[in-house]
């Protein structure tokens, strides 16, 4: 007779791993198996924090949380499971963990690698069983158990936790597909997009400055009407900005891109810390040096940035800029301090740190996380609409809603 499972967890990545250890905690592990499409687990927890995994923010609360009425849905989980309630989980998986900047949370040995090692081998230990290269293709209902097929194999289970991702990043395993399975029972999803991603913008002037990195504010405005802001570092690239100010801005950029209406305009002020009448002030001072145009603002500016905010302001790189007339010094000003460029769209999903959209919220339980169409299915993870802002919010989503649908799962204390 083929063997029944107590659980069965779908997707091998952050909260499917998180989830199949705390099931295999509250009852014998030799009854949870986790279903991987991939060769192996954990692939794209590798990449978070560019390889040193953000594991949570001290600050993760319903508002840093984002999608139709995600914001009252992630509370019950936040609550039954915060940042610290993650920290001491992965202490207990041998995971030394250190608090940061701006609350983010890190491994002590900032090692994504370890952070995922530690969690496969709790799970050896525990006796879970992994299996990869089994995409599951179909879930139906036989009696009292649930039916996956994986790789032309049936698998039978008496609870099914689905933990498939979203489409993001498919280079780490994303794909529109992860919502096959919660959509052919019954469940609905709604648009997705990309967000946490790089942004396009005209390069006309920005591919000179490729490669280079400033602390600026980043602005969004929509027709007109500011959207997003946010201040940190700004990386230029060859199609656009990317860098943290940008990708906790980019979700709007995302859904515009979506929706197709309007303007959005990015406008850069690369000197956050000085105001406009200081700069001004500064920018005459420094005509006492006679520079040429493209040494002007070096020790002010990175050179390279200086040089093109100089020919975006109409200063040529040999004016001698002791002869700047007073229109040509605020134009200057303007092009530092509202540096424009219009927005094309987003690098996509190929370039996306996560989904924004995905199954509807109000088909299933915020407190267990169940289905509302399978009683024994539960969804968790980015593959429900809840996306969080960057900084390690993601992965305490995926830690918080691997915990309250596994203790539901199991009916106990984990």
């Amino acid at each position: 007779m083929a063997k029944i499972w107590e659980y069965a967890i779908v997707g091998g990545g952050a909260a499917g791993l998180a989830a199949a250890v705390f099931c295999a905690r509250s009852a014998a592990g030799d009854g949870v198996i986790l279903l991987e499409k991939a060769p192996r687990v954990g692939k794209k927890l590798l990449a978070t924090g560019n390889g040193t995994c953000n594991i949570t923010n001290m600050y993760a609360a319903p508002a840093r949380y984002h999608g139709k009425g995600a914001a009252a849905f992630v509370q019950s989980a936040l609550e039954a499971f915060p940042p610290s309630a993650a920290i001491s989980f992965f202490e207990s998986v041998g995971v030394q963990c250190v608090v940061r900047d701006n609350g983010r949370v890190y491994p002590l040995c900032e090692q994504a690698g370890a952070v995922l090692d530690c969690l496969r081998l709790t799970l050896d230990a525990l006796g879970v069983t992994q299996r990869c290269d089994a995409a599951v293709t179909a879930l139906r209902r036989r009696g009292d158990t649930l039916v996956l097929t994986a790789g032309g194999e049936e698998i039978q289970a008496r609870r099914v936790l689905i933990a498939t991702g979203g489409a993001a990043a498919p280079a780490l395993g994303g794909s529109a597909e992860s919502y096959a399975l919660p959509v052919a029972l019954g469940h609905h999803k709604t648009p997705l997009f990309p967000s946490i991603v790089q942004v396009r913008t005209d390069t006309t002037f920005v591919r000179a400055m490729k490669g280079l990195r400033t602390d600026a504010t980043v602005t969004l405005y929509h027709n007109g009407s500011l959207v997003a802001q946010h201040t940190g570092e700004l990386l230029f690239t060859e199609y656009g900005i990317s860098g943290p100010a940008v990708m906790q801005i980019s979700r709007t950029v995302g859904d515009w891109e979506r929706r197709k209406q309007g303007t959005l305009t990015a406008v850069l002020d690369l000197l956050p810390t000085v105001s406009g009448e200081e700069l001004l002030s500064l920018l005459k001072k420094r005509q006492e040096l006679s520079r040429r145009g493209e040494d002007f603002l070096t020790g002010l500016l990175n050179k390279r940035i200086g040089q093109t905010v100089c020919r975006a302001a109409g200063i040529g790189l040999q004016d001698d800029t002791a002869l700047l007339s007073d229109e040509q010094l605020s134009r200057l000003c303007a092009a530092i301090k509202s540096f424009e460029l219009a927005v094309i769209g987003t690098q996509g999903f190929g370039g996306a740190q996560v989904t924004a959209g995905g199954i509807c919220l109000d088909e299933v339980d915020p407190h267990t996380l169940r289905s509302r169409f399978d009683r024994d299915v539960y969804l968790l993870g980015e593959v429900l609409d809840v996306d969080g802002d960057c900084g390690g919010f993601n992965l305490q989503w995926a830690w918080a809603s691997a915990y309250i649908a596994a203790c539901a799962a199991t009916g106990g204390n984990i």
